[in-house]
């Protein structure tokens, strides 16, 4: 699989000999302008505002794909693993061979969820690109937000049988990953030419660093705060459905942001 996964890079090396560079970048470069700093990002109004705000869309959108969306894997293995031991049991299986067969029938609805939430997620993000050509990217990222919090939270709350699978998974990964097309979209036109990289590396991947914290969050949540103890029966599903609130980050700062649809890159 690792071998597989080595043919797209070889696409890009192809793809990346036909690109050219941009317009807007050689003309800078000829005036000599120079590569921005983080210093200069925040130095300056609007652009530091804009990385503040971008990065909140970021987090929102990374802790609830990496914090929440991809736990549906796990979901799905606590989900079912009571039907795997009844199964396990009609078969006459006991002792290691039992837990074989539920690790394996774990293992192997963990990876369908995983191969239909990416095929919901390859659709998803060509969809924002669709929409937002008509709605705008403000309107189109409250939308995802939206539908990435209602999405998840069916999942977490409402899975209970192995066809939902095939049907709540995908829309979870449509809208949760539809965020990601958006930010390839929206960052760069917050930013002038020479802040423009610096502006996005520290929306996207800063985001990215602060969500690492999420998966954290999902932890606890699930062993201290919704704990059979204290009458959660599936401590597991209320914690990812908790969760969701992250989405409401990003509604909170798209306001203060400004629509760029139809208009030329900030210089």
């Amino acid at each position: 699989m690792f071998i597989i996964g080595v043919i797209p890079a070889i696409l890009t090396v192809l793809i990346q000999g036909r690109l050219k560079e941009p317009t807007k970048w050689l003309e800078a470069k000829a005036r000599g302008v120079k590569a921005g700093s983080f210093a200069e990002l925040f130095g300056q109004k609007p652009w530091g505002k804009h990385a503040m705000l971008g990065l909140l869309l970021a987090f929102a959108g990374v802790v609830g794909l990496w914090g929440i969306g991809f736990f549906a894997v796990d979901l799905t293995g606590t989900v079912f693993t009571k039907q795997f031991e009844k199964d396990a049991i009609e078969l006459g299986k006991t002792g290691d061979d039992l837990k074989a067969y539920v690790a394996g029938n774990r293992a192997f609805w963990g990876g369908i969820t995983s191969l239909v939430q990416n095929m919901g997620a390859f659709f998803g993000i060509y969809g924002f690109t669709w929409i937002t050509s008509y709605l705008g990217r403000r309107t189109t990222f409250a939308l995802f937000f939206i539908a990435a919090a209602l999405s998840t939270a069916m999942v977490f709350m409402k899975l209970t049988e192995f066809y939902q699978i095939f049907w709540m998974v995908p829309i979870m990964g449509f809208c949760q990953l539809a965020l990601f097309g958006g930010y390839a979209i929206y960052f760069p036109e917050l930013f002038p030419t020479n802040l423009r990289s610096t502006g996005i590396s520290f929306c996207y991947n800063f985001g990215r660093l602060v969500a690492a914290g999420g998966p954290v969050v999902l932890g606890m949540l699930t062993t201290i705060v919704f704990t059979r103890e204290k009458g959660f029966e599936e401590p597991f599903r209320y914690a990812g459905f908790a969760m969701c609130s992250v989405f409401l980050l990003g509604l909170i700062a798209l306001p203060f942001l400004p629509e760029t649809k139809g208009k030329p890159l900030p210089e």
